[in-house]
């Protein structure tokens, strides 16, 4: 979303961070209010509830901007961040990150239409979360399912753990779920994956 001269606006004021595969970059609650724009690798922003289960709500790459909300309000971090493999980025502080917005008008747009966007799919996210068992995880494995190629959570394996999360039931209740897509013949289970078999059908049973 940036022309060459914010771009090298955003560079020269940053600050080069590097983050091993598997580290937490920020945990939620944290206090701290920088902003990351990653260069390199994938991050996981997930949320936890207070029983610790999580919720997976995004994976960021190259050219992504994560830690926006902190630096504009200055409350507490609302997701944590976790590196899915090596990460490269740059670290801008939050004043940094304001006198930027004040110089540099395009920095400000390119962030209120991130902001537009993840507003939007935070939306279709708690759509996915009403409704019986049955429809929450159809409707989810439909989601996954034609996510647009450059939707970075579709390259990540889920857990079963992390598949419940977002469709906000137990893993126990997405196991049940799961047995009765699968023997019905609609989905196909593997160690690493769920194919769906019968889109037609699950879209059917989902009322979509």
């Amino acid at each position: 979303m940036l022309d060459e001269a914010d771009r090298a606006a955003l560079r020269n004021t940053a600050t080069r961070v590097e983050f091993a595969s598997g580290s937490v970059i920020c945990h939620q609650g944290d206090q701290s209010r920088n902003v990351l724009v990653v260069s390199r690798g994938r991050v996981r922003v997930s949320r936890f509830t207070v029983t610790g289960e999580e919720t997976v709500l995004a994976v960021r790459g190259p050219g992504e901007i994560i830690g926006e909300l902190s630096a504009v309000d200055g409350r507490r971090r609302s997701a944590t961040l976790t590196a899915v493999d090596a990460v490269s980025g740059l670290v801008i502080s939050p004043r940094a990150l304001k006198s930027l917005c004040h110089v540099r008008p395009g920095i400000t747009w390119a962030m209120l239409r991130v902001v537009a966007s993840r507003q939007r799919a935070m939306a279709g996210q708690q759509d996915l979360r009403t409704g019986p068992s049955l429809h929450r995880v159809g409707a989810m494995l439909l989601d996954l399912a034609h996510r647009e190629a450059d939707d970075l959570i579709a390259t990540v394996p889920l857990t079963q753990r992390e598949l419940a999360g977002i469709a906000g039931i137990s893993r126990e209740t997405l196991a049940r779920t799961l047995k009765v897509l699968r023997e019905g013949g609609i989905v196909l289970t593997r160690r690493n994956g769920i194919e769906i078999l019968r889109e037609d059908e699950l879209r059917a049973l989902c009322g979509i």
